[in-house]
């Protein structure tokens, strides 16, 4: 059996939903929106690990970020700060 260097628990939900714990992500490397593979070991053990990006994968999803960008470029002037340009976002009516 493989020692392991730390090892923490919860519970499962009734969906069958798990939460991976933040030290074990950036352990691992897995980060929000990033796909991830569930393995079975020979003992029976589950084994999530970050998977790896095709290169289609890579150029799909640079794709979509130059979307995104080009979409809201130039669409808010200089010369307002960042809460000023987030409450319009949000529609906030409060300062």
């Amino acid at each position: 059996m493989n020692a392991h260097a730390k090892v923490e628990t919860g519970m499962m939900t009734s969906e069958g939903q798990v939460l991976i714990p933040k030290a074990m992500r950036e352990a691992c490397g897995l980060l929000p929106g990033q796909p991830y593979s569930v393995a079975l070991d020979a003992e029976g053990r589950i084994v999530i690990s970050a998977a790896t990006l095709s290169p289609e994968d890579v150029a799909r999803r640079k794709r979509q970020i130059d979307e995104a960008l080009h979409a809201v470029s130039g669409k808010y002037p200089f010369g307002k700060s960042t809460d000023e340009i987030m409450r319009e976002l949000r529609g906030d009516d409060w300062p």
